[in-house]
């Protein structure tokens, strides 16, 4: 059963909420200066770090965030702070038809894991309906949530593999793999937990 996000919200039960954008995506915007560009969307955008951080670091590009959670779209309006920075209230699996083929990057972070696994190649079907021919898919994904792993990941967070991830988007040969990697920068406690992935639709 899913959790009510938004009466988590309204609850101030966030724990995944860290108070600042991925380290990851951190990392990778200094390290890869000017390489993200255009229209960008994070789904599952929660209190909106890394929008405001794609926003800040790439102010040639246009990051809207959605969230399920009303609660967490009217805080990420609250603390606003570019221009090139928006939010809207949306399904990632019920996409307003304006976003369809509307975006050169999708970032992933929390999303895929919030989500219950049986949705999974939903999710990878959504991406792909959002992304224009050619954009890139770039995420870091948790591979496993639980440190104690005698007990059982009824999540979320949900667990997964990077041969899952790989097979999932590779499989309907929609998209490309370009680059896979071991994240340089992690939030405390997820050192060896994590990893970049990134793709390209073709």
């Amino acid at each position: 059963m899913q959790p009510d996000w938004d009466q988590r919200y309204r609850q101030g039960d966030t724990p995944w909420d860290k108070g600042h954008a991925s380290p990851a995506l951190i990392h990778w915007l200094k390290n890869y200066p000017g390489r993200i560009s255009g229209h960008v969307l994070i789904p599952g955008c929660g209190a909106g770090h890394d929008v405001r951080a794609i926003a800040d670091v790439e102010p040639a590009s246009a990051a809207l965030g959605v969230d399920l959670s009303p609660t967490a779209i009217a805080t990420c309006q609250q603390n606003k702070v570019h221009d090139n920075e928006q939010y809207q209230q949306a399904d990632l699996f019920q996409l307003p038809w304006k976003f369809h083929a509307a975006f050169d990057w999708v970032w992933e972070h929390t999303c895929y894991c919030a989500i219950d696994p049986s949705k999974r190649p939903q999710y990878v079907s959504a991406i792909a309906s959002a992304l224009k021919r050619g954009g890139t898919f770039l995420g870091i994904f948790y591979l496993n949530p639980h440190i104690d792993t005698t007990i059982p990941n009824d999540g979320p967070p949900h667990g997964t593999s990077i041969q899952e991830v790989e097979s999932l988007f590779l499989g309907d040969r929609e998209f490309a793999l370009l680059d896979s990697k071991k994240p340089n920068a992690c939030y405390p406690g997820r050192e060896d937990r994590e990893h970049i992935l990134q793709f390209q639709r073709v």
